[in-house]
């Protein structure tokens, strides 16, 4: 008599034992990026490592040297805050400086240019008797050295007043002289009515 076989419920290892691939007990293979960080976290770990060592030892080193270590104080005069306080320099005035006003200079007046040696002729027209030798001696007080006294029409004086002529201008100093030497106010310029250089024309006595 043949062994009856049991019958079980179907489960997850039968579902396996359907499916493709070996059956049996197995590990899943691990994915290709599990292989890949292992050895390089293992590098990493060991570089700090080795760096952490070598900054150690650098330390220690800088620690046993024997020089000294200079330590630099600043100075007073490099002071962060000014020691003074700029100054505002003032604004320019808008209001123009006046303009100098050039001063004129006066030129001084040339000397005369008395002649003391010129032909002058003392003529007498008021008729009044040696009127023209004192009006002669009184230019030889003052210097002049070529006169001459005679007698002249009125009428050939000018306005009949006393006046000194000359012939040339250059008696025109000499004959303003003859006449403040005799206090003569009339002179005049433009010939002589004897043809002398300088003429005094007396219409009366100036004394």
């Amino acid at each position: 008599m043949a062994k009856e076989t049991q019958q079980f419920e179907r489960d997850e290892f039968d579902e396996l034992a359907e499916g493709p691939g070996p059956v049996g007990v197995h590990r899943a293979p691990r994915p290709w990026w599990r292989k890949v960080l292992t050895p390089i976290l293992a590098f990493l770990i060991a570089g700090a490592v080795a760096y952490g060592i070598a900054m150690v030892l650098w330390n220690l080193g800088q620690g046993g040297d024997d020089e000294p270590t200079a330590t630099v104080t600043p100075s007073a005069s490099a002071s962060a805050e000014p020691s003074q306080t700029p100054s505002t320099a003032p604004e320019p005035s808008t209001t123009p400086s006046p303009t100098p006003t050039p001063t004129e200079t006066e030129e001084p007046e040339p000397e005369p240019d008395i002649r003391y040696d010129a032909q002058i002729h003392v003529r007498n027209g008021a008729g009044i008797q040696g009127m023209a030798g004192e009006q002669q001696a009184e230019l030889e007080a003052a210097g002049y050295t070529n006169l001459a006294a005679n007698n002249i029409d009125i009428s050939l004086i000018p306005g009949g007043v006393n006046t000194v002529v000359y012939s040339d201008d250059a008696f025109a100093d000499t004959a303003q002289d003859v006449a403040d030497t005799l206090d003569i106010t009339a002179v005049q310029g433009g010939g002589t009515p004897g043809g002398a250089e300088i003429e005094v024309l007396l219409a009366s006595d100036p004394n």
